[in-house]
């Protein structure tokens, strides 16, 4: 019993192993990471910078949005970053990139910033 409790604890401040930090994530959603990372990756590319203090002032804004779930605000951010990349002419289209399984910035890709 105090053993479950401990890791219980430790999975809620995220100083588990990431096997039982990742059972934890609602294994429903389609997109990988985090909602700040991909808040951060898309700040970043919008400001094409890679520098997330300078990024700071959208990461903030858009970390305050609502949204209905932490699945749908990492869908959001990647719908937003897959529409900005398609803009810059670097994917072929917003539905083939948000099918990509594999697309993800490299702040979600490294589960942080410089990771």
């Amino acid at each position: 019993m105090m053993k479950s409790t401990i890791v219980a604890v430790l999975a809620v401040v995220g100083a588990v192993s990431s096997a039982p930090c990742a059972a934890a994530a609602p294994p429903d959603c389609a997109v990988k990471g985090t909602r700040m990372h991909w808040i951060a990756d898309y700040c970043m590319a919008n400001l094409q910078t890679d520098d997330e203090i300078a990024a700071g002032d959208c990461i903030n804004a858009e970390a305050s949005r609502k949204f209905a779930g932490e699945c749908r605000a990492k869908t959001h951010y990647k719908k937003s970053l897959c529409t900005l990349v398609a803009s810059r002419k670097h994917v072929t289209g917003i539905d083939r990139c948000m099918a990509d399984k594999d697309f993800m910035g490299s702040t979600v890709r490294q589960k942080g910033v410089g990771g």
